[in-house]
């Protein structure tokens, strides 16, 4: 008896140490890259604020070289899911941070801006897209600007483009990447998809799974993040696909120095997701932007990776051909990306918008 406790003991004074190194790691990592990233450029920024945007107290994070740069304003996707966003900026945003003056917003309900406070009914696509309006004219005024430049990431680009399209006196250009269209659709498309994947792999265990969940639509967010494993398991989230490149996309939640542990913890255990998606899950099921915008006035990009199959480029293309742009249109695939272009071909999505998009507007 007295072995037995003497080993669980030990067992646990292990756990605990073990435990604690990680921690203490994380701590120490995060302060590292800190100091490895600062601006110390004269005109530079580097500033993590809470402001207050719909009667919401929210966080956003700017960083540049130079405050005189343009601003580009990064909408992350999810729902409420800010990959690629605050928490990955000081290693994906590099390159722009030289030619923008680049802000990150963690949204009511997600990231650093969760609270179990905020009301499932105080969440809307229109209200977000007002928190997004009221968010730029703090950005114009702090930095003497008169417009900025919008990029957004799959269903951030539900905002990213009503934003646009709502206030385009504002906006130099909207970007959207992996662009959602008619949601309905992509939902149909992607569930063929996985059931043509399963069917190839011969795998029956998949296959009865697959069919299980049924096509579209889905009256809850559940049979949803259910048909999502198997997509990025047959690559139409990332193209090549590997538990490494899963493993980069939640890392920086705990490795961030904008991030606390529990606000990375609470992150990747997707309590901002889930709380979001279900707020919003009504509205995003009944979003068919072929109906609802069908011209805009400032000059639009859509970034779009050719292996997508969470916001399939298909619909996008199609969208493209109809759309009328007064100040012009480009659609750019990229060939190697599924749906996260500025990871899996990060050169090529920040050289196009330091190289194609600012000297464009600039001439328009």
């Amino acid at each position: 008896m007295i072995l037995a406790l003497k080993v669980i003991t030990w067992v646990i004074s292990v756990l605990i140490g073990f435990f604690l190194l990680i921690i203490v790691s994380l701590i120490l990592y995060k302060n590292i890259l800190k100091y490895s990233t600062r601006i110390s450029t004269a005109n530079g920024i580097s500033s993590l604020e809470k402001i207050t945007l719909g009667g919401e107290k929210q966080w956003i994070f700017i960083r540049g070289k130079d405050r005189t740069n343009p601003i580009l304003l990064f909408i992350y996707g999810g729902p409420g899911e800010p990959v690629c966003a605050m928490a990955s900026s000081r290693k994906l945003d590099a390159e722009l941070i030289s030619y923008f003056t680049v802000v990150h917003w963690d949204q009511r309900g997600s990231g650093k801006s969760f609270s179990r406070k905020i009301s499932a009914d105080s969440m809307s696509i229109d209200r977000i897209v007002e928190d997004c309006n009221e968010l730029i004219d703090h950005l114009l005024t702090r930095f003497d600007k008169d417009k900025v430049f919008i990029v957004a990431h799959s269903s951030g680009t539900l905002f990213g483009i009503k934003t646009a399209h709502k206030y385009p006196e504002k906006i130099h250009a909207y970007v959207g990447v992996a662009q959602i269209i008619n949601d309905y659709e992509h939902e149909k498309i992607n569930y063929d998809f996985v059931i043509e994947e399963a069917e190839k792999s011969d795998n029956e265990k998949h296959q009865i799974a697959i069919k299980a969940i049924g096509p579209p639509p889905y009256e809850t967010p559940k049979k949803l993040f259910e048909k999502a494993k198997y997509i990025v398991r047959y690559g139409g989230m990332i193209a090549d696909f590997s538990a490494k490149k899963m493993i980069s996309l939640i890392l920086p939640y705990l490795t961030s120095p904008e991030y606390s542990l529990s606000e990375g913890i609470r992150t990747i255990l997707g309590k901002g997701r889930n709380f979001t998606t279900e707020a919003l899950w009504k509205e995003i099921t009944d979003v068919n932007f072929t109906k609802e915008i069908d011209s805009i006035k400032v000059p639009i990009y859509f970034f779009e990776g050719r292996y997508d199959m969470i916001t399939p480029t298909v619909q996008v293309e199609k969208y493209y051909k109809k759309l009328k742009a007064e100040k012009g249109k480009n659609l750019i695939i990229f060939e190697n990306s599924a749906h996260f272009p500025m990871l899996e071909e990060k050169e090529k999505y920040q050289n196009i918008l330091i190289n194609d998009v600012i000297k464009e507007c600039n001439e328009k």
